[in-house]
């Protein structure tokens, strides 16, 4: 899609859905170069490769009839043991050169988002031309304040810039070419419970971007800021009053049944003042649509998980509580946002009055010419926690399919009609210590590890799913301090199957039926990457990093790697020679009870992690961040080790 195209479409757009107020044909020139990025199948230009969250490659170079002469080329260093969920970037024109650009977990603040820029001019054998560690100003304590592991999940270019995250809150953008500082602005506060782990995106000029915290009392905010000078554009909460929401007479006009402006419904669905502790942080992925001009993100869990202290209804029955009066707005929500101004054109709340942590922040895959029940859609899919993969048409909010696709019983569906889960009682806690055993777990059917799709085939999506049930245990509330831990529940987490606790799926969106899995013995936390080639690559907390085909679900190439994955494959291409590259290095919530050395006896540990740990045998996985690249026939002879990112810092 060209931008000139684009742009001819926002306008015919504007003359359709004026009332709808999402309308705006402001372009500018670093736009058209980055759109002209996201076409060149050379390069990996944005967090998922492009901004509709696809992570789809129509490189053919590697396929399914070569595959198994994919051999190691080269690795690099990351400069930290832990917490790769994000990928690298691949530009073809920094400076005149094509560049790789990456970023580290934060271990320590001495080790913290460590930032690298390699020259792939000569692709097999890259040079390190600079790097950048923040060393001024840094908060110590975002390090335990952190609630499921220091992890990042990358950074985003346009502009000659590199923009990206720190755990202690900072954004930052760098001048690709040298790595020195264009701008520095705080976003997240940790005394507050806020600590950025996700990846910006950058979308007409502007830099978006949210936070985590929800389980340290946070209150969910994103923010646009301007890429030239990092001056705030707008900011828009995930609760509060409807102007802090940035809603207006419009949110929501075609679906008024989801919440619309006038009622509060974002202090008043909180009993008292637990709004200001409500969650729904974004801390998960960011889309965009220039053609809409909308940006899509979705909010996490509304703070604590002990849900009696989240409702105000005497006496506190599960009816009661789930009538739709203690919804806990706009937490477990999907936001479209006109990206100029911030205002919300239609919310939809997935999983209203959480009871299970199932956190919305999970992708927003934006897909065109869906069919669902014989009419083409601009399509928006969501492979929730819940267990649910939602498909809504993304003009209007409206909801097309709710299929489950993992095990499900904490909800027999949803209603279609409302939008609204029909809940089960039998698995949905509510006072302290009442047991209750529900499926998923609170690490969801699948957590932010991104799925794939191949926009020509926008049926069928390629999904790393998580395969674990839980008892949750509320607790009483003891504090209601921000920047402490806000959670308040026991978590005993274990395999829905015993040996199996990760699946890959090609899954259906529209039919709702699963075309093929591939089980395994560690779970899968890393994302997908699905190719013109016929592949889907991937990895596993067990280190195996893998290439299967998409139309059998069969693995036809694997490689152990140097600790588990949680990272995201990209594939790229230099000088006519195609790459893929991956991040190993074991974390995230799944991998905290390793990398923070947690005690596996406690069933308890790490919300729950520390039994999944133990289940899975993830002790006995080892700590090392590192990037590896592979391609066919491997390196060039003599290719030189890589050496260990920061040196000379």
């Amino acid at each position: 899609m060209s931008w000139l195209t684009a742009k001819h479409r926002v306008k015919a757009y504007c003359i359709a859905a004026t009332l709808l107020g999402t309308c705006s044909v402001a372009m500018a020139s670093s736009d058209t170069e980055q759109y002209a990025r996201f076409k060149d199948a050379n390069q990996w230009a944005a967090p998922a490769g492009n901004l509709m969250l696809q992570r789809y490659s129509a490189l053919k170079g590697i396929n399914a009839d070569n595959v198994k002469d994919l051999q190691f080329a080269w690795s690099q260093s990351t400069g930290a043991l832990r917490g790769h969920e994000g990928q690298p970037l691949v530009i073809n024109d920094i400076g005149g050169k094509p560049m790789m650009i990456f970023i580290s977990g934060c271990p320590e603040m001495s080790k913290c988002n460590i930032v690298q820029a390699l020259d792939i001019s000569d692709p097999d054998h890259p040079t390190q031309v600079w790097s950048y560690l923040k060393t001024s100003g840094r908060d110590e304590s975002a390090v335990p304040r952190a609630c499921c592991d220091t992890v990042n999940r990358g950074g985003s270019y346009a502009d000659g810039k590199f923009v990206f995250g720190t755990l202690d809150g900072y954004v930052i953008a760098l001048d690709a070419k040298t790595g020195k500082e264009v701008w520095v602005v705080k976003h997240a506060h940790p005394d507050k419970g806020e600590t950025i782990t996700p990846a910006p995106i950058i979308a007409n000029n502007k830099v978006l971007i949210g936070f985590g915290g929800d389980e340290f009392a946070a209150r969910g905010r994103f923010t646009a800021y301007n890429l030239a000078d990092g001056k705030k554009v707008w900011e828009c909460q995930s609760n509060g009053t409807d102007k802090d929401l940035c809603f207006t007479a419009n949110t929501n006009k075609k679906h008024p049944e989801y919440g619309t402006a006038g009622k509060e419904l974002g202090t008043k669905t909180y009993p008292g003042d637990e709004w200001q502790r409500g969650g729904g942080a974004a801390w998960g992925w960011y889309s965009y649509d220039p053609d809409l001009h909308l940006v899509y993100y979705s909010t996490g869990n509304p703070g604590l998980w002990s849900p009696s202290f989240r409702c105000g209804a005497k006496p506190q029955t599960f009816e009661a509580c789930n009538n739709g009066q203690w919804d806990n707005k706009w937490s477990m929500t999907i936001f479209a946002r006109n990206v100029d101004t911030g205002e919300a054109v239609w919310a939809y709340q997935m999983t209203p009055f959480d009871q299970w942590d199932y956190d919305g922040v999970n992708e927003n895959i934006l897909v065109d010419n869906l069919d669902v029940d014989g009419k083409k859609h601009k399509a928006l899919v969501h492979f929730d926690r819940n267990g649910f993969a939602y498909v809504l048409d993304r003009t209007d909010g409206t909801l097309l399919r709710a299929n489950k696709y993992v095990t499900v019983n904490w909800a027999e569906k949803v209603d279609m009609k409302t939008g609204r889960p029909v809940k089960v009682a039998e698995h949905s806690p509510l006072m302290p210590q009442n047991n209750v055993q529900a499926c998923p777990s609170a690490m969801g059917g699948k957590d932010q590890q991104p799925a794939s799709v191949d926009p020509n085939d926008p049926a069928n999506f390629y999904v790393p799913t998580n395969n674990w049930c839980m008892e949750l245990n509320p607790q009483e509330r003891s504090h209601t301090q921000q920047g402490t831990v806000y959670v308040f529940a026991n978590v005993y987490m274990y395999p829905e199957k015993p040996g199996i606790t990760g699946k890959i799926k090609k899954f259906n969106v529209v039919t709702g039926k699963t075309e093929w899995e591939v089980p395994d013995q560690y779970p899968n936390w890393g994302g997908t990457l699905t190719t013109a080639g016929g592949l889907v690559f991937y990895g596993s907390l067990g280190g195996d990093f893998r290439a299967v085909d998409r139309n059998s679900g069969k693995i036809l190439w694997s490689r152990k790697l140097g600790s588990g994955i949680i990272g995201n494959p990209i594939q790229w291409s230099v000088g006519g020679k195609e790459y893929i590259s991956v991040f190993a290095g074991i974390g995230g919530w799944i991998g905290l009870p390793v990398t923070a050395g947690l005690d596996l006896n406690d069933k308890f540990g790490a919300i729950g992690a520390t039994a999944m740990t133990k289940a899975a045998g993830l002790n006995h996985i080892p700590q090392g961040g590192e990037l590896y690249t592979f391609r066919i026939g491997g390196p060039s002879p003599n290719s030189p080790q890589q050496g260990v990112a920061g040196a000379g810092m």
